[in-house]
């Protein structure tokens, strides 16, 4: 409990409140402190915590549901939290840089959507910036990631070149039902380890060796983003670099696909399967050209 003692500056700034009022701020200055963001509702605060700063503020523990975090009284509140920690409210600029950053650093890297919307909570608190609300949280984590996915299109296509675009538009030429088969193929989950799906994955490295695509195209990976002060930066393998190869193929294609479909001169399908390829690659042991990705 020691993080939800009220400290010198602390006093100071409840001194002049008392009941409810006098709880409810202080529960809500503490957790601003730990979480960097004010709870949306009461029950984000744990009961042992409103049992303690009660004992300490001599307010009864139930005063807390009389509490409203909404109206007049909780603005003035927030304000004068804000102001005590040098924090401030964020604008519509700050949502755009927030949704560039996530883009650049944490959506490559980071493909569950909870640890994006951490990493963005963590940023808004180095940057003392109060969170915005939950609609407009989501509304910076899909931006930011149809920046960054049409980004890796963008890159993807780039590095392909016109040879290896030609040579992978060919797949999806109109009748050409080996190349759809080819796509279909690598687009597979390989499955439960084992002799059968290794021969399977095998097949799929020859396959997609035939294709003579560049060396290196996608090249993108780097390490988990983890906060600072979190669990610790995790140890990256071949294994766990190969999970979040094929997460991202699950994802794009349902995101990608409608960017691919309606911005790529190439087919989303092509993109999608791009991932799916290096994928293969890694699991197999068949990279080719650079280290697999850390």
């Amino acid at each position: 409990m020691a993080n939800w003692t009220l400290v010198d500056g602390d006093w100071d700034l409840v001194a002049n409140k008392s009941g409810a009022t006098r709880l409810g701020f202080s529960l809500l200055l503490k957790f601003f402190e730990l979480e960097g963001r004010f709870p949306d509702v009461l029950e984000e605060v744990p009961s042992a915590a409103v049992e303690y700063v009660a004992d300490l503020v001599e307010a009864p523990a139930t005063d807390f549901a009389k509490y409203t975090l909404v109206g007049r009284t909780a603005e003035y509140h927030r304000k004068q939290i804000r102001e005590a920690l040098r924090f401030r409210p964020s604008t519509v600029a700050d949502e755009k840089a927030l949704a560039q950053w996530l883009a650049v650093e944490v959506c490559p890297v980071e493909l569950v959507e909870d640890r994006q919307r951490e990493a963005l909570l963590v940023e808004c608190r180095a940057r003392k910036i109060e969170p915005p609300g939950r609609t407009r949280v989501e509304k910076i984590l899909v931006a930011a990631r149809g920046k960054w996915e049409k980004t890796f299109c963008a890159r993807t296509i780039g590095r392909l070149g016109e040879a290896g675009t030609a040579r992978l538009l060919s797949l999806v030429a109109e009748d050409n039902e080996a190349g759809t088969a080819l796509l279909a193929a690598l687009k597979r989950d390989p499955g439960a380890v084992g002799l059968d799906s290794l021969l399977t994955e095998i097949t799929k490295l020859n396959d997609v060796r035939k294709l003579g695509l560049p060396t290196g195209c996608s090249r993108t990976a780097r390490r988990s983003w983890w906060p600072p002060g979190g669990h610790g930066r995790s140890r990256c393998t071949p294994q766990t670099s190969a999970a979040r190869v094929r997460t991202y193929g699950s994802r794009c294609s349902r995101r990608c696909a409608r960017l691919g479909r309606r911005r790529s001169p190439m087919p989303w399908s092509i993109c999608w399967s791009l991932w799916s390829t290096r994928s293969t690659l890694v699991l197999s042991g068949g990279w080719r050209g650079s280290s697999p990705p850390s």
